[in-house]
């Protein structure tokens, strides 16, 4: 059970974000405000109203961000390019197809789930009003992504959020790896998890605020990803890139520490990859990475997963890591064969995708990874929508490499979400961040104008709000006067440039 101190802190980081966005620039405030958000706010602590989607830590965390953002942003129009234009097209499809899946979902399901002692009542439409709006809070993040961070400098500061937020995390990790989880029970007043589950090898997986250790694990593994990246960016600007390698080694120690086996894998490879690879060859592998995870369940269907090979090799490492992998694959060939049951638009909300046993009424089943949830309850229009959304930038950043050349810095980025993807398919960890991740990319090479010989895009003017990306710093003229000298020096250099040319 919540404490006061628990709803006082959700109700109050609206003001946090206020401040935040008089004290920072737009860019900073944004990324700052939902990552800050994420890690600090209780988890399991809401206030919910009929038909509305619940008021937590994931609203009150882009809904006030996104009513600033509105307010203190200038007009910008994107790219004219056509590769972007089919892009922004293709967006709009699986944004559509994600707002009607609830609606299909709930026309298909209006009758009751009986076997033995289970029932489960029909949809109504009330239940469409509902799950739509749990959708478009969801995708808040995505298009804040897609409309503000869509430059470089954008996703510089989101790698140097996630990698100092990582390295300010590590702090409490590490007390939770020696005294137990206890941070949110001792701050909020309750649990949020089973404890049990974070038993680990004679020792302690941290929770800290979040839901589950395992998503302290892929934020841990993230964060170093970034720091890695930076480091990389920094090598090439000729700039001090030594504190960015260190950061990126600790981080990879404290998760470690923390006994995230799946987490520890993939930043291994995806850090080693950023480090070690080109920009060419990351972006191949991220392409990779996105084929898989949207075509995963027919893989998985079809037995093109080498499962059994991965349970083998877990097993010769940790026992008790290879019985829960066993566990999880069982649970999801079981669930998948019931999803297969209403392919189309799934089972839709109220556990109707679960299984239960008839004699006693109970659940049976567990669910792990987002994939299975979302074609359970939506069916193959809800997973290809929301899957969709997330893996259509890295293939479009592929096609678009104008506008990539030569900064690590979107490459970088690209490798975050890449992590997070991967981690999607055992876990269920499809967080605010995630989404605002995905939108700066497809934001990047579906907004952004291509970059021209002095690496200034084409049509943009420093300080105008007419084209190219946001510019910095953007303020509200009620929460931050203007500096006439910075205006008028953007100006000098505009006229500059276009003499140059």
């Amino acid at each position: 059970m919540p404490n006061l101190f628990a709803y006082l802190a959700i109700f109050t980081w609206p003001i946090v974000t206020i401040l935040m966005f008089r004290m920072m620039p737009l860019q900073k405030a944004l990324v700052w405000s939902l990552i800050g958000g994420y890690l600090l706010l209780p988890t399991g602590t809401e206030i919910k109203f009929p038909m509305l989607p619940a008021i937590d830590k994931a609203m009150v965390t882009c809904v006030p961000a996104l009513i600033l953002c509105l307010l203190m942003a200038p007009a910008q129009p994107p790219t004219r390019d056509p590769l972007a234009r089919t892009g922004r097209h293709v967006l709009v499809y699986l944004l559509a197809i994600v707002l009607v899946s609830p609606i299909l979902t709930v026309v298909q399901n209006t009758a009751p789930v009986i076997d033995g002692r289970t029932y489960l009542p029909g949809l109504r439409l009330y239940d469409a009003f509902g799950l739509i709006s749990q959708v478009l809070v969801s995708l808040i993040p995505f298009w804040l992504g897609l409309r503000y961070l869509n430059s470089r400098e954008g996703h510089r500061i989101i790698l140097k959020a996630l990698a100092l937020g990582g390295l300010a995390y590590t702090i409490p990790v590490l007390f939770e790896v020696r005294f137990s989880p206890q941070l949110h029970t001792w701050v909020y007043g309750f649990f949020p998890h089973s404890f049990a589950q974070h038993i680990r090898n004679g020792g302690f997986r941290p929770v800290v605020f979040l839901s589950h250790g395992l998503l302290v694990g892929i934020f841990l593994c993230i964060s170093a990803i970034a720091a890695i990246a930076l480091f990389r960016e920094a090598k090439r600007e000729g700039k001090s890139a030594t504190k960015w390698l260190l950061s990126g080694l600790w981080l990879l120690a404290v998760l470690l520490m923390s006994k995230n086996f799946g987490a520890m894998s993939i930043a291994v490879g995806l850090a080693a990859a950023v480090l070690l690879l080109g920009r060419r060859p990351q972006v191949t592998l991220a392409v990779i990475v996105a084929t898989v995870v949207i075509l995963y369940p027919i893989l998985r269907g079809a037995g093109w997963i080498p499962v059994n090979a991965a349970h083998d090799i877990v097993q010769s490492i940790d026992a008790e890591r290879a019985a829960s992998l066993k566990f999880r694959l069982d649970n999801e060939d079981a669930l998948l064969a019931r999803a297969n049951e209403k392919p189309l638009a799934g089972w839709g909300s109220w556990g109707r995708n679960m299984i239960y046993d008839p004699a006693t009424g109970q659940s049976i089943s567990t669910v792990d990874g987002i994939w299975i949830i979302l074609i359970g309850v939506f069916g193959w229009i809800g997973y290809i929508g929301r899957f969709g959304l997330l893996t259509a930038p890295i293939l479009f950043f592929a096609l678009r490499r104008s506008v990539t050349r030569p900064s690590f810095i979107p490459v970088g980025v690209i490798m975050v979400l890449c992590a997070t993807l991967i981690d999607l398919l055992p876990n269920s960890g499809l967080e605010n961040y995630v989404w605002l991740i995905a939108g700066a990319v497809a934001g990047y090479v579906l907004w952004q104008q291509a970059p021209t010989e002095d690496g200034v895009a084409s049509g943009a003017v420093s300080g105008s709000s007419t084209a190219g990306p946001l510019p910095e710093p953007t303020r509200a003229s009620w929460l931050m006067p203007d500096t006439g000298p910075t205006r008028q020096r953007s100006t000098r250099e505009a006229e500059a440039r276009r003499s140059r040319r």
